[in-house]
C-alpha cells in the first residue's frame, strides 16, 4: 500500500467490514506487526507523548499508552472512505455486503447529518453522508452500538445520576424490588433504561481509593457488577462485553477478573478458529465470533496479567496471548 490516491474495488471494503481487518492488521496489532501487515510507506504522528496515528492514505492505525517508554496500545482502524477519488456509495456497499451474507445494519443517526450502519460481529462501523449517501469512514472497533446501546436515552442524565445514587445505598433485595417497581414492561424499553443506568453508574464510579458521595468504592463495585449482569439479562451485553466492562472498569481484583476472563471464552484453545484454519464465510460465522470473543476476553485479562498472583492463571493467560495474531 503507498502513499499515493488510490480508488480500491468493493472487495476491499466489504473485506474489512466482514474481517475488521486491512490485510490483517486490527485494532489489537501493535505498531511493529502493522508494518510487518502493510508497509512501510505511511506518515506517522504523535499528539503528544501518549497518542500515536499511522496513514497510509486511506487506512490510518491508532495507537495510545499511558507513559513513556510503555508499549503502544490499539485504539482503532479506519478506513477513510472520504478520501476516494470516486464516492464509495452507502447502497452499493450495502447490496455487496447482504449478497456476501454480511448484512449492515443502521442505526440511530448521529442527529449532526449523517446516518450510522453497523456489523455488530466484527465490530465494524460506518459512517455515511445522510444527504449523499457517501461513506465517510469504516472503522473498527465501532464507537456506536446497534440496539439500546446506539440509540438516544429518553431520560435526562440528571435523572440517571440521581436513581444510581438512590440505587447504591441500598441492599440487594431493596435494589431488586426497585427494579420490579420502576423496570419498564416492554423488553426493548426495559434494555434500553438498564443501559440508560449502566452508563449512568459508570460516570459516577470513583477512581480505586476513592470515596463517591459517602459510599466506599466497594459499594459502588457491587452495584455496578449488578447493573451490568442487569444489562446482560436483558440482553443489552453478552457475556464477553460484560466481563470487558468489568476489566474496563476494575470492579473485581485481579486474579477474579482473569478467570473471570477465562471462564467466558467460549471455545477451547485446541478448538479455536484461527485465520489460517477458517475462512470468513457465514457458515464459520460461529466459530470465527467464538475466536473474536476469545481475542478480546484475553486481551482484557493480558491488561491485568502483571497484577495476577496465581502462577496456573498467569500461564492460561500467556498461553492464549500466544494465539492472539492468529485469532480473528
Amino acid at each position: 500500500m503507498t502513499n499515493r490516491q488510490v480508488s480500491p474495488g468493493m472487495a476491499f471494503f466489504t473485506d474489512f467490514v466482514v474481517t475488521g481487518t486491512v490485510r490483517g492488521a486490527d485494532a489489537t496489532s501493535t505498531p511493529a506487526e502493522v508494518t510487518g501487515l502493510l508497509g512501510d510507506a505511511f506518515v506517522e504522528s504523535r499528539t503528544g507523548p501518549g497518542q500515536l496515528l499511522r496513514s497510509y492514505h486511506l487506512v490510518e492505525v491508532a495507537w495510545e499508552r499511558e507513559q513513556e517508554g510503555e508499549g503502544w496500545r490499539g485504539l482503532y482502524v479506519t478506513v477513510q472512505a472520504h478520501r476516494l477519488d470516486v464516492p464509495l456509495s452507502v447502497d452499493a456497499l450495502a447490496a455487496d455486503l447482504e449478497r456476501a451474507g454480511f448484512p449492515l445494519v443502521e442505526v440511530a443517526p448521529d442527529g449532526v447529518g449523517c446516518r450510522r450502519f453497523v456489523r455488530a460481529d466484527s465490530r465494524v462501523a460506518v459512517l455515511v453522508d445522510e444527504e449523499s449517501g457517501q461513506v465517510l469512514a469504516i472503522t473498527a472497533p465501532a464507537w456506536f452500538a446497534p440496539g439500546a446501546r446506539g440509540e438516544p436515552s429518553p431520560w435526562s442524565r440528571e435523572s440517571g445520576r440521581d436513581q444510581v445514587r438512590h440505587l447504591v445505598g441500598l441492599g440487594a433485595a431493596e435494589r431488586e424490588a426497585w427494579a420490579r417497581r420502576r423496570a419498564p414492561g416492554e423488553a426493548g424499553e426495559a434494555a434500553r433504561w438498564w443501559w440508560f443506568l449502566w452508563v449512568a453508574c459508570r460516570q459516577l464510579l470513583p477512581d480505586e481509593g476513592e470515596r463517591g458521595f459517602g459510599h466506599d468504592r466497594s459499594v459502588w463495585e457491587v452495584l455496578a457488577l449488578w447493573l451490568l449482569g442487569s444489562c446482560e439479562a436483558a440482553g443489552v451485553l453478552d457475556r464477553t462485553d460484560a466481563v470487558c466492562q468489568i476489566v474496563r472498569y476494575g470492579l473485581l481484583e485481579p486474579d477474579t477478573a482473569v478467570r473471570a476472563c477465562l471462564d467466558a471464552i467460549p471455545v477451547s484453545r485446541a478448538d479455536v478458529a484461527t485465520r489460517e484454519s477458517t475462512p470468513y464465510a457465514r457458515e464459520n460465522l460461529v466459530a470465527v465470533n467464538a475466536s473474536r470473543a476469545a481475542k478480546r476476553l484475553t486481551l482484557a485479562a493480558g491488561e491485568l496479567l502483571p497484577r495476577v498472583r496465581d502462577r496456573a492463571l498467569r500461564a492460561e493467560v500467556a498461553a492464549w496471548l500466544e494465539l492472539r495474531t492468529r485469532l480473528m
